[in-house]
């Protein structure tokens, strides 16, 4: 995991790119403190601040390809590196230098836009040829790594992060976004590839852009095969085993010992084992409640799971933090407002993880593929079918009913003139998404996607990007392999969420182990052992006027009296509107 960043010249003007390259730089160097490199010609700077994972002493970035006509910098891992090196043609894999990026360049080098279907990993990289004067950034499906960019007639900026494109950027150019802000508050989300500010864009997940000369804007040269189009056929269970374990194998892909999170659940346990059985675990980092450690179900699950695993237990405990340092967790480790609290414990874990290892693994993502939340079960448990809009509104989970109810938000909520006539979003869920098409005929299927691919992407994939690499730690998952993910999403209802105990397909790598019986408990995510709601009436006084005296009235977004008794609130609310003014002051 890095920072990458660049500028595009695209015709002659006053441009100062000397100046905004300057800037950028110091702006990434949080991203990665391992090297740094820049490559410069008469019309692009390219930069990359590193977090060396792969090939530590050797793949130092930029890159060339092996015939010196590309340059690219790149942000993640590409896990199957070494299958794709026996896809260059002999001459490149001769002449190939080390590293897992140098692998992607060389293909594309040869292959063009076709080369990045093979890719597999997180991944966002900028590729420049110099011959041609084009630009071609990607991401992977996902969009686990962030790509933003800027155009302007005279010029093209990107960057891993957006204050490090407006730290980059001329004063005066950039806007606040009050469109995509409301959405914030209302979904969790900034939708349609907005950021809270109107001239700077999100690179889609799985788009191939390009960017030439002559004033031209970027344009949408290709989209990888989404997920739902990468299986001619269903996956039989036989398959989806070793699917799942080819997915742990590329998770281990680093030149030293991985550290993992470990709650003592299946999800967790399934990515220690696997660890265990590739180069061993770093360390086995398990946080817990400091205020309440003999009510801490994970962590008694933790220590009992400990011994018969034959790892030793990294105990770090965690208390919320004081305002002030909640405050300083969002403007020192992320790019943007949170939806969620729980980058304060992520927090925590993180900085403790990078004392072991440069990569965490943990178990994200795993319900959400495995079919293991209440929801899923509970959706598949409706008789009879029921509009979309319904069975979200009905259900227990905030982000399916708070979707459901965007347009009551927007006239509870929204400023009058910008609910009528701002392009906010007309579809919450921002349709199509893959599996979209499972909407009639499998709702649980559409449940699981739409939280995969849509609901996880602001908090889940950027926030943990974000918070983990300032605390210069890269967080992964095997199961948001995308191989795995269409394997186990092409099966039936029944096989993937069984008929009884949650995720029957994880569970499968139990069997035969003295683990097959265990994980009957009911789940408890960490965040089950605190109350967000009582630490914001303990700090009420200053959490409130956060809110009500801070920059959140000026900007247009809120009607008038939206903030008025602000204590009848639920707490994610609260939390977002938190969130969103400790980011307006900083931005400010």
């Amino acid at each position: 995991m890095c920072g990458i960043g660049g500028v595009i010249l695209k015709r002659r003007s006053a441009t100062d790119r000397d100046g905004m390259m300057r800037r950028l730089r110091a702006s990434l160097a949080h991203r990665g403190r391992s090297s740094a490199g820049g490559f410069t010609d008469e019309r692009a700077a390219l930069h990359c601040a590193r977090h060396a994972v792969i090939a530590v002493e050797d793949a130092r970035q930029p890159l060339l390809d092996s015939r010196r006509n590309l340059v690219m910098v790149g942000n993640g891992e590409i896990l199957n590196y070494r299958d794709l090196v026996r896809r260059l043609p002999p001459e490149r894999a001769r002449r190939l230098r080390p590293g897992d990026l140098q692998v992607a360049l060389e293909l594309y080098a040869e292959r063009g836009a076709d080369a990045f279907e093979e890719l597999r990993g997180p991944f966002a990289l900028a590729a420049w040829d110099s011959r041609a004067g084009e630009l071609t950034l990607v991401r992977d499906r996902l969009g686990e790594r962030p790509l933003y960019y800027y155009d302007s007639p005279d010029f093209f900026a990107f960057a891993s992060e957006i204050r490090c494109l407006a730290a980059a950027l001329p004063p005066g150019l950039l806007h606040r976004d009050e469109a995509a802000l409301l959405s914030f508050l209302g979904l969790g989300r900034m939708t349609d590839g907005r950021t809270p500010y109107r001239e700077i864009r999100t690179v889609p997940a799985g788009a191939v852009l390009r960017i030439g000369g002559a004033g031209a804007g970027p344009r949408q040269l290709a989209s990888l095969t989404p997920v739902s189009g990468l299986r001619p056929a269903p996956a039989g269970l036989e398959e989806i085993d070793e699917l799942l374990a080819r997915a742990h194998r590329r998770a281990l892909v680093a030149d030293q010992p991985v550290a993992v999170g470990f709650s003592g659940g299946i999800d967790s346990t399934a990515v220690l084992r696997a660890a265990q059985g590739g180069a061993g675990a770093a360390a086995v980092v398990t946080v817990y409640s400091e205020l309440a450690p003999a009510s801490d179900i994970n962590l008694h699950r933790a220590r009992e799971l400990a011994p018969v695993l034959g790892v030793e237990l990294t105990e770090v405990p965690f208390r919320m933090p004081t305002l002030d340092g909640a405050e300083d967790i969002l403007n020192t480790t992320l790019d943007g407002p949170a939806a969620e609290p729980l980058v304060l414990h992520n927090d925590t874990l993180h900085a403790a993880a990078r004392d072991h290892s440069a990569v965490l693994l943990g178990g994200h993502g795993a319900d959400e593929v495995f079919g293991g939340y209440v929801r899923y079960a509970a959706l598949r448990a409706e008789a009879e079918a029921v509009p979309t809009p319904k069975w979200l509104a009905s259900s227990a989970w905030e982000r399916w009913n708070r979707a459901a109810g965007w347009q009551r938000f927007l006239r509870d909520f929204g400023a009058p003139d910008l609910a009528a006539a701002a392009p906010v979003p007309a579809d919450p869920l921002e349709r199509p998404f893959p599996y979209a098409d499972a909407e009639e005929g499998d709702r649980v299927l559409f449940g699981q996607a739409l939280d995969l691919f849509r609901l996880m992407t602001y908090d889940n994939f950027r926030a943990t990007d974000e918070n983990g690499i300032a605390r210069q730690v890269e967080v992964r998952s095997p199961f948001f392999d995308i191989d795995l993910v269409a394997g186990i999403y092409s099966l039936p209802v029944a096989d993937r969420l069984g008929q009884g105990t949650p995720k029957p397909l994880l569970r499968r790598a139990f069997q035969g182990t003295p683990l097959a019986g265990a994980f009957t408990e009911r789940k408890v995510g960490f965040d089950d052992h605190f109350s967000y709601s009582d630490w914001m009436v303990e700090n009420w006084p200053r959490f409130s006027s956060a809110i009500v005296d801070g920059p959140l009235k000026g900007t247009g977004i809120l009607r008038d009296g939206a903030l008025d008794r602000l204590q009848e609130r639920d707490w994610r609310t609260l939390w977002r509107l938190f969130s969103l003014s400790t980011w307006l002051t900083r931005a400010d």
